[in-house]
């Protein structure tokens, strides 16, 4: 049997503008699909060129650290940092309230772009 050439998807985390963890996502696709993101952005945050991507931090699931449900909404950003063993940027939570603003302005836009896209295609 042949080995695939594609490397196996890694789960990424999701933490909002309060550094706190709102969602554990299959894949750096689907990542891109639920926050209306870049995927080479998101990377770029789970390697640590980037602090941030939109209204949100992205981190790659660290092999050697087991997450359960219980720790949705419960695990801070600078918490898991530590578990890694990594030291990284931040943004102040007021500036990132203002990102937020900004992003969701944007992508309402395109959800009623698309939206009407539907209505015309029926």
């Amino acid at each position: 049997m042949r080995r695939s050439k594609f490397r196996r998807p890694c789960k990424v985390l999701i933490f909002n503008g309060a550094r706190v963890l709102v969602a554990i996502v299959r894949s750096l696709h689907s990542a891109a699909e639920l926050t209306h993101e870049n995927k080479s952005a998101i990377h770029n945050c789970c390697t640590g060129k980037s602090v941030r991507s939109g209204a949100y931090y992205y981190r790659q699931l660290h092999p050697d650290i087991l997450l359960e449900m219980d720790d949705l909404d419960k695990l801070t950003l600078k918490e898991y940092d530590d578990l890694c063993g990594i030291k990284r940027k931040y943004i102040s939570t007021r500036k990132m309230a203002h990102i937020r603003q900004r992003v969701y302005a944007k992508n309402k836009h395109k959800t009623v772009i698309a939206k009407e896209m539907l209505s015309k295609s029926e």
